[in-house]
């Protein structure tokens, strides 16, 4: 007896019409990511023109948690949060070119390189550089079409390179994201991104801030000023502190910790999670 499925078997059938759906649904997104693209378009031309990048890491990620948390089944907030990640950097894209350098790390650092891929896009150039300083040099010789990508400061493994960050020729650059943005709040992410911009508030986010601890004052500090947070690494004697919620760069409270033991105090960024 011969069982092989033939074209007028019913199961064929119904097989071709739902692959007769499935790529009408495929076209029928085609024309929505075209139409999206047109309307930044649009916005991008009723906008004045601006100094510095078009990034804005606090909006994206108010956009993604609301994508996210809308998910319908059998879509994973995972691919809901991958697919608008590339649909962020296409639109990006048409606003300015961005270049991305990736620095630091031991071992393969082709997981520093994937994370920048997944998150600025296939078609960005991304360009290993080796160490974080020469990624954080990169931005500060091309402040308007650079981003960094480095391992999360202080990160076990990586080595103790963030004490570079108070030399005074990276003071204008700041941390706008921790990537990947899916994780836990409370757990650090695997990479920052820096950029010669100013955070983006987005809520729930955490906050950086670097400063001169010779006396190991930094708990009372943050107590007396009203900080929740903690100190997340030390290379005497600078300390990094984490600061729980968003501290704008000229929030006085920031200045107000020199009276209070700790001496060049500045926010490196904040980040939020999703």
């Amino acid at each position: 007896m011969n069982d092989a499925v033939t074209p007028s078997d019913p199961q064929v059938a119904a097989l071709e019409a739902i692959q007769r759906d499935v790529e009408g649904v495929d076209s029928q997104l085609l024309v929505l990511i075209a139409e999206r693209l047109r309307l930044i378009d649009r916005i991008a031309a009723l906008k004045a023109p601006a100094p510095g990048l078009p990034i804005r890491t606090g909006r994206e990620v108010t956009l993604l948690r609301r994508l996210a948390a809308s998910a319908i089944a059998p879509a994973e907030r995972e691919l809901v949060v991958e697919l608008w990640r590339a649909l962020i950097a296409a639109s990006l894209r048409r606003q300015r070119v961005i270049d991305v350098v990736v620095g630091g790390g031991r071992g393969d650092p082709t997981r520093l390189f994937d994370i920048a891929r997944r998150h600025f896009g296939a078609r960005t150039r991304i360009t290993h550089l080796g160490e974080s300083q020469a990624a954080l040099q990169r931005v500060v010789d091309s402040p308007d079409a650079v981003v960094a990508v480095t391992p999360w400061p202080a990160a076990p493994g990586v080595g103790a390179w963030w004490p570079a960050l108070s030399e005074r020729r990276f003071h204008h650059l700041h941390v706008i994201a921790g990537l990947p943005l899916m994780g836990p709040s409370g757990e650090e992410p695997e990479a920052a991104v820096f950029a010669a911009s100013p955070p983006d508030e987005a809520g729930g986010d955490a906050t950086l801030i670097l400063a001169f601890d010779p006396h190991h004052k930094v708990t009372r500090a943050l107590g007396e000023i009203g900080f929740i947070g903690k100190e997340v690494a030390r290379a005497e004697p600078r300390v990094l502190v984490r600061i729980e919620g968003y501290v704008a760069p000229e929030d006085p409270r920031v200045a107000a910790l020199t009276r209070h033991g700790l001496d060049n105090a500045r926010v490196l960024g904040c980040y939020a999670r999703i």
